[in-house]
């Protein structure tokens, strides 16, 4: 069995291509599948599928099926993603006072 640290498993998923940028857009509201696909027009319609479901899968955002004519399906931030990110602001303000 391997042994990793917390942390590091928290840094190699948020550092895979994609995982910030999919996040930061559900943040500044663009929570549909095409409004992030616009935002981000340069990533596949497969990869950006897999971002969502890993990070619906972590609890850092939740999916909402919305019964309209067509159904809608909306991603927003959970609690656990906001307390991550508080968190990672501490390490940014850390590290910009820090930084050689």
């Amino acid at each position: 069995m391997k042994n990793t640290c917390p942390v590091q498993s928290i840094f190699n998923f948020l550092s895979k291509r994609w995982m910030l940028l999919v996040l930061k857009s559900i943040i500044d509201g663009k929570n549909t599948f095409w409004d992030i696909k616009k935002w981000l027009w340069s990533i596949s319609a497969r990869i950006l599928s897999e971002r969502l479901t890993e990070l619906q899968n972590e609890n850092y955002i939740e999916r909402t099926v919305i019964q309209e004519k067509p159904i809608k399906i909306r991603y927003t931030i959970t609690e656990k993603w906001e307390s991550l990110w508080d968190c990672l602001g501490t390490l940014d303000n850390w590290v910009r006072e820090n930084a050689a």
